[in-house]
């Protein structure tokens, strides 16, 4: 049987292949039956999936995030599609498992993309800063990392990549919006904007599915970044012989503690120079638009309008125009 993608899933489908499974709960019917309730992701999405008549022992059996064959069907409920499942198996042996099936990746060559990345970082003439963030190029370690790890869980650019995509979109738009403000501190800009989320390598996991670490949680990337920066900044100082000159330190630091903007949005500061103005908007304009792109381009039972979308306060509408 061919796989068909949660993306693809339409009502009445059969389904019988793997799935990851997260967020598994017990309840109880109104007929004091117990059933499941998860969610089953692949790479093109994720979909809710229910089991009646579960035992406990089914249900233990379950990892709370891994692996699982799924033999069921797709029903719609309250206007959106559902897996009612029949059989779930755990999955222990992953080497048979095609991952492409189940983790997003980017659809840009990554090579390619952290080229352009050095490329545009070049242009820094700040000596400290240009020292800075070359520490962070020429860590083999990191940057693996940093070209792996999606930019988000789930808001945007959530897939393998991501993170360097969505850098490497802030850094490209920044080529083109900071000659428009010649009082701007370009350089300060193009090292916010590559070290503004450095800290996600470590706050995100994604060997098989996008989570937070235990350091995510209890830290945060914009902590961690901020740490990361100050660690840097006290190496080169040894190295050069000369202290890192700290008013630059202060406003760097400030622009990754301040690049969310507001409080509510995860902001440890507010924005309180132009370029850390500069930084927030640009990562905003990236974040949302891929954010709206996203949301349209999913499937919902209304093909005109996508589900309501909380970063929006609405739903998208999607048009289909043609031209004349």
């Amino acid at each position: 049987m061919a796989r068909i993608g949660v993306a693809q899933m339409r009502e009445g489908d059969v389904i019988d292949q793997p799935f990851l499974i997260s967020g598994k709960q017990m309840g109880n019917t109104v007929s004091n039956k117990l059933y499941l309730k998860a969610t089953c992701a692949d790479a093109t999405g994720e979909v809710h999936c229910r089991m009646w008549n579960i035992t406990k022992d089914v249900y233990e059996k379950l990892p709370a995030k891994g692996f699982v064959h799924v033999r069921g069907r797709v029903e719609s409920y309250q206007g959106h599609l559902q897996l009612v499942a029949e059989t779930l198996v755990p999955i222990t042996d992953t080497n048979k498992l095609d991952l492409g099936h189940f983790i997003k990746k980017t659809q840009k060559n990554i090579p390619t993309m952290a080229a352009r990345l050095r490329e545009i970082l070049s242009a820094i003439k700040d000596k400290d800063l240009a020292a800075l963030v070359n520490s962070f190029l020429d860590d083999k370690e990191f940057m693996t990392r940093f070209s792996l790890a999606p930019a988000a869980q789930s808001m945007h650019h959530a897939w393998l990549g991501g993170l360097l995509e969505h850098t490497l979109s802030l850094l490209e738009l920044s080529v083109v919006i900071c000659p428009r403000y010649p009082d701007i501190d370009q350089d300060l800009v193009l090292a916010g904007l590559f070290l503004h989320d450095i800290g996600k390598t470590a706050e995100l996991s994604y060997e098989f599915m996008f989570d937070y670490t235990d350091m995510g949680k209890l830290v945060g990337h914009i902590a961690l970044g901020t740490l990361w920066i100050s660690q840097r900044a006290a190496v080169l100082s040894e190295k050069q012989g000369r202290p890192f000159r700290q008013d630059l330190l202060m406003v760097l630091q400030h622009i990754i503690l301040s690049h969310h903007g507001l409080p509510e949005f995860g902001a440890a500061v507010l924005p309180k120079t132009p370029e850390a103005i500069l930084v927030n908007l640009i990562d905003n304009l990236d974040a949302k638009t891929q954010m709206a792109l996203d949301a349209v381009a999913a499937p919902t039972e209304d093909s005109t309008w996508t589900e309501y979308k909380k970063a929006f306060s609405t739903s998208l509408y999607r048009p289909s125009i043609t031209q004349q």
